[in-house]
């Protein structure tokens, strides 16, 4: 064979694989198109498949409370119907405030993960952001009526006592019914933030691990998905502020002086290292939390990881001496002394306990002068008629000694 022939069959064979490769290159379309096809059918049956399983538990969940409100009488009608409505207003409110704070989430992701597809000149595939929101928002719906409830009725009815606390001046009525709310929603938007932070991470590692083979660390610090993360952390950090300052009114409701009888009887209320020490201690850790974060977040910049650390490292310090202090005061200037010391938040917590109950009575010191005489007794007779020296507790305890 010559060699003319021998180059004929060589550009034959080439033109051969040339057409094959065409070819598939054409039908490379078609199978994509397909391929995204079927994504887009099983994302729209999935989210068929859970508005359908939401509106059948609504469904269930409803008949359920119809018939337990006939078991207990018709005349509760009322209630079970208002308390449908809040229990729909709960869900709508928070279906909606979760499917935008989801779009707006998995948009941010989207524009960071865009880069990286630019970067590697790679088509960016149609990401399930709005399915992910719209399932995420149901499941908010389903959940939080049960957990805002009760809570929301108290405040939307809420009423003033008409009494202030001396150490915030907040009417009573307050901590009834606007402080547990307040405190549930605090508690609820944290977990919706870190759920957020760790929702956005997540999808960051699948998809470097689906699209891409790896990724530049500094591409990455630069990226919106760092900025993201960092905007995240300072709204749960503002969380946890919030609800160290609303915790500091909790004081009025620990027992901050404990007797040493039977019972060990704990007096309520704040007493005086409550109102000094950890009150204004607490208010500067939530300042000296958000200083702590921010210098943190600076450092983290400059890519000095040391300050990062000796930032972050304030907050466990200050707490350890604030921990220090309140030991130190209570050491030096109430042991030994501690009914006088606490004696004006004792007569403070005692008046609150009588108009609470409503306790309308004369309250008399008498001195112990040793024992009484018939004058006294009769002086006092009132007193000594309304103070039982025998009660039926006593007179079964004295008999079950006897016995």
């Amino acid at each position: 064979m010559s060699e003319k022939e021998n180059n004929t069959n060589f550009e034959k064979e080439d033109n051969k694989d040339n057409l094959e490769n065409e070819k598939a290159e054409a039908n490379k379309p078609e199978e994509i198109t397909t391929s995204k096809k079927h994504k887009y059918k099983l994302r729209t049956l999935i989210v068929l498949v859970s508005i359908l399983l939401f509106a059948l538990g609504v469904g269930i969940a409803y008949r359920a409370n119809y018939i337990e409100m006939l078991e207990i009488g018709e005349n509760y009608a009322d209630v079970f119907t208002n308390n449908l409505r809040y229990k729909f207003l709960i869900g709508g409110t928070n279906f909606i405030f979760v499917f935008i704070l989801m779009c707006i989430t998995n948009g941010l992701i989207k524009k960071g993960l865009k880069k990286f597809f630019e970067e590697d000149k790679k088509e960016m595939p149609k990401l399930p952001n709005k399915s992910i929101a719209l399932i995420a928002a149901i499941i908010a719906a389903i959940i939080t009526p049960n957990l805002f409830l009760e809570k929301v009725i108290f405040f939307l009815n809420n009423a003033q006592f008409g009494i202030t606390e001396p150490i915030f001046n907040m009417d009573v009525g307050f901590y009834m019914f606007q402080a547990p709310l307040i405190e549930q929603t605090l508690h609820y938007l944290l977990a919706i933030f870190i759920g957020l932070t760790i929702y956005t991470a997540i999808y960051y590692i699948i998809s470097f691990n689906v699209y891409f083979d790896g990724i530049n660390g500094q591409t990455l610090k630069n990226n919106t998905f760092i900025k993201h993360v960092i905007f995240n952390g300072f709204v749960i950090v503002f969380l946890i502020v919030a609800l160290i300052l609303l915790d500091t009114q909790n004081i009025v409701l620990d027992s901050f002086l404990s007797l040493n009888d039977r019972a060990k009887t704990a007096i309520v209320g704040a007493g005086n290292i409550e109102s000094t020490i950890k009150l204004w201690g607490y208010r500067i850790l939530g300042i000296i939390i958000i200083a702590s974060v921010f210098l943190a977040a600076r450092f983290y910049k400059k890519n000095s990881s040391k300050n990062v650390i000796k930032s972050l490292a304030i907050v466990p310090i200050y707490l350890v001496g604030l921990f220090i202090a309140m030991i130190g005061y209570k050491t030096i200037f109430i042991n030994g002394r501690e009914l006088d010391r606490e004696k004006p938040y004792i007569l403070t917590n005692i008046d609150f306990t009588k108009t609470a109950y409503n306790l309308k009575i004369d309250e008399i010191e008498l001195e112990n002068t040793g024992t009484i005489t018939m004058q006294e007794a009769e002086d006092n007779e009132d007193v000594i008629n309304n103070v039982p020296v025998i009660t039926k507790k006593v007179a079964l305890n004295n008999l079950r000694q006897t016995q």
